[in-house]
């Protein structure tokens, strides 16, 4: 190891000292206050149809409107149930779905996937053992007050100054209730008279057969005078996380434009927390875009669609805006309170006239294969288009969607026939790369070829270089001649790297796919190792997580060292496979400077910088730190993700094997034919010998013209002289 490969770990090693150092005394001299939290409930609307505060706000009417309010407004009180109790929605054996429904803000408490398979068994399950329903919506509790999903939030009034009804916390009365259908009701009054003005109604109805349950909030004026209202319905929350490695779990608003449908961008908790948290809401729509379509909660897997559902034509118009926040603002890590809040357009309803808001919800794998059996308007970019969500996954955009969708296809017809998802996995990855192993055996061929030409062309760059060393000008032009006349491409380096940008597309498709696929959610490989594709293999489990010390605050992959649930052996048999592919890829580059060294000792010439073994080791090196450094970013990973790369390193060690057989029998078949005729000089060495031409013929008449500039000059009488 040469010492600036050693100087470079001795400052690395000290700019860590320094950072653990610094965040010890921050932390215990300096520690950050607590989040300040307020004692009030979510953001309070406005009249524009926008919320415009966040917790902490009193919703009432502001004090110049509060005076112009009247009496009996002041005195107006909503009607509460007597019974608090849960109703169950759905849950019969041909139910798709299973609700319980709160009568608090007639909000809907948990909601489990119930659907079952052929054996009886719950198709999507929250663990693999066991025999529980999937429980997508859950509710949330801050500690003050607890939080369910589609709650009708509050109730606003024009005439009134804007006042404002809370209609989440408030109990409402169950009106009907049957097996697929649950009604609640509620009404504004006065307090003194009991004369009702307005009444609210709120009916769930499940669609038999689909993950789809539909509900619609209905606000009728049964009072003497016409009232102008709006409300705040809120989407869901407590959607579960879903894998070990990040929490993707995201909310999301697509609108209408230009006759597709396209998506906003997507919100995560950080954000929506601290703009909660500094009393604002987080538009989710562009203004002047298009009419909203619909908001989404989702995670790694599933997702719950909300849209309103158009009351008249194709393009709904009573959701004027949707905000974006948290349920608990409290909070220091994401527990699922992700938050949509919709807000309506104001409505003038006479007496006796009504407003209806109804809303369609899915709640489901977002696939594409289930979206279109359930709807096909939901695979449909010019109608619903709930695809869209799949994309949001892509952390990456160096992809394509349609791409994505291509691998999972391949995945699942393969797994047709295989019937294992591992298998499946692992044969996708042998079909992939051997579809791509001829722009593999161009690139590596390229590469070594270019490289061998720029090993022999060495000694003479060397000695033009020595020849030039006070004459860059020259120097760059006799390279450039020297470039053209031996018919060396300098940019073939580049080119060669085509083939590679041709495959990332490809590769990471492929990833994408794997890592958001229902389908091996719980999927097994062996039955005994290998239980679930969708988590890491856990070959020994812990009773507890353990954190390791000290390694748990490295900067970058502290993380992997925390709350550690299991010993997994899969991503350790991939750094093997890594660490076994890096060692038997070609290194023409590497060789080709071995033997331009050894010729330039047999001349008896000095060495100039690390010499070819010293740069060996330090390949050999970072090939160690990248055989340790992948299995730990992949060490909390899905198994299924690492049963792909690993098979893709199996795959790349035969492949590097044989191209490697292939160059060294090029060399002897080179070897034996002897020394071949002049190639055609290709186009670009044309160019790089007119361009130095061009620069040789300049420099000339630069020369000629600066010889003639002297003589002048020399000629010329002495102008200071007098006579």
């Amino acid at each position: 190891m040469d010492n600036d490969f050693r100087r470079m770990l001795v400052a690395i090693a000290a700019a860590m000292a320094v950072f653990f150092a610094y965040r010890l005394i921050m932390a215990k001299f300096f520690p950050l206050p607590p989040p300040a939290v307020t004692a009030e409930g979510p953001a309070a609307p406005t009249e524009s149809g926008l919320p415009s505060t966040g917790p902490g706000v009193t919703a009432t009417a502001p004090a110049s409107a509060a005076a112009s309010v009247p009496t009996t407004a002041r005195m107006l009180s909503l009607v509460s149930g007597q019974d608090t109790a849960r109703v169950t929605l759905g849950g019969r054996p041909e139910d798709v779905l299973r609700m319980e429904l709160d009568p608090r803000g007639a909000s809907v408490a948990t909601l489990e996937l119930f659907q079952r398979n052929a054996k009886g068994q719950f198709v999507y399950r929250m663990k693999p053992q066991g025999d529980g329903p999937y429980v997508l919506l859950a509710p949330i509790d801050d500690g003050r007050q607890i939080h369910d999903s589609f709650t009708t939030y509050r109730l606003w009034i024009k005439e009134f100054g804007s006042q404002s009804w809370p209609l989440d916390t408030l109990a409402w009365a169950v009106a009907e209730q049957a097996a697929d259908r649950v009604v609640f009701t509620t009404a504004l009054a006065s307090a003194d008279t009991g004369q009702t003005l307005l009444r609210l109604t709120k009916t769930y109805r499940l669609l038999p057969g689909k993950p789809v349950f539909d509900f619609e909030l209905a606000v009728d004026n049964v009072g003497p005078d016409p009232l102008t209202i709006w409300v705040d319905q809120d989407g869901p929350l407590g959607v579960p996380l879903e894998g070990q490695q990040y929490d993707n779990r995201q909310l999301l608003a697509a609108q209408q434009n230009k006759g597709t449908v396209e998506l906003d961008r997507a919100q995560q908790h950080q954000k929506l927390l601290q703009a909660t948290r500094r009393g604002e809401t987080v538009p989710l729509l562009v203004p002047d875009k298009g009419p909203f379509v619909w908001t989404a909660l989702m995670n790694k897997y599933f997702a719950v669609f909300t849209r309103p559902v158009p009351t008249s034509g194709t393009v709904q118009n009573y959701v004027a805006g949707v905000a974006g926040l948290v349920a608990d603002a409290g909070a220091t890590q994401d527990s699922g309170d992700l938050l949509a809040r919709m807000t309506t357009a104001p409505a003038l309803l006479p007496p006796g006239g009504s407003a209806r808001y109804p809303f369609e919800v899915y709640t489901g794998p977002k696939d594409a294969a289930t979206l279109a059996r359930v709807n096909p308007d939901y695979v449909d970019r010019t109608k619903l288009y709930y695809q869209l969500a799949r994309y949001a996954d892509q952390r990456c955009s160096c992809t394509f969607g349609w791409l994505q969708d291509l691998m999972v296809w391949l995945l699942e017809s393969i797994h047709i026939f295989v019937r294992n998802y591992g298998v499946a996995i692992m044969i996708l990855v042998l079909i992939v790369r051997g579809l791509l192993h001829p722009l593999s055996v161009w690139q590596q061929k390229s590469m070594f070829r270019m490289q061998e030409a720029m090993a022999r062309l060495q000694p003479k760059l060397a000695e033009l270089k020595e020849k030039y060393a006070n004459d860059k000008v020259k120097q760059n032009q006799e390279t450039m001649r020297l470039f053209g006349e031996e018919g060396v491409n300098p940019a073939g380096n580049f080119v060669s790297f085509i083939p590679l940008m041709i495959q990332m597309p490809i590769l990471v498709a492929l990833w994408t796919a794997l890592n958001t696929d229902v389908n091996l959610r719980h999927a097994p490989f062996d039955g005994w190792w290998i239980t679930d594709l969708s988590a890491p293999d856990a070959l020994i489990a812990f009773s507890t997580p353990q954190t390791v010390p000290i390694l748990g605050d490295i900067p970058l992959i502290g993380g992997v060292f925390k709350n550690v649930v299991s010993i997994n052996l899969l991503p350790i048999l991939m750094g093997i496979s890594m660490w076994l592919q890096q060692k038997y890829m070609p290194k023409p580059a590497m060789q080709a400077k071995i033997e331009a060294a050894k010729k330039q000792a047999q001349q008896g010439k000095p060495k100039s910088g690390p010499s070819p073994e010293d740069q060996l080791r330090q390949q050999m090196i970072m090939s160690y730190v990248m055989a340790i450094l992948f299995p730990l970013m992949f060490y909390k990973m899905p198994s299924g993700l690492n049963l792909y790369w690993m098979s893709t390193n199996v795959f790349g060690i035969c492949e590097s094997l044989i191209i490697r057989k292939q160059i060294d029998e090029e060399k002897k078949r080179r070897a034996l034919e002897g020394p071949r005729p002049p190639k055609k000089t290709g186009v670009v060495a044309r160019l790089f010998k007119h361009i130095a031409s061009q620069a040789e013929e300049i420099q000339r008449k630069a020369d000629e013209l600066g010889k003639a500039d002297e003589s002048k000059r020399k000629d010329k009488p002495d102008q200071k002289k007098k006579p």
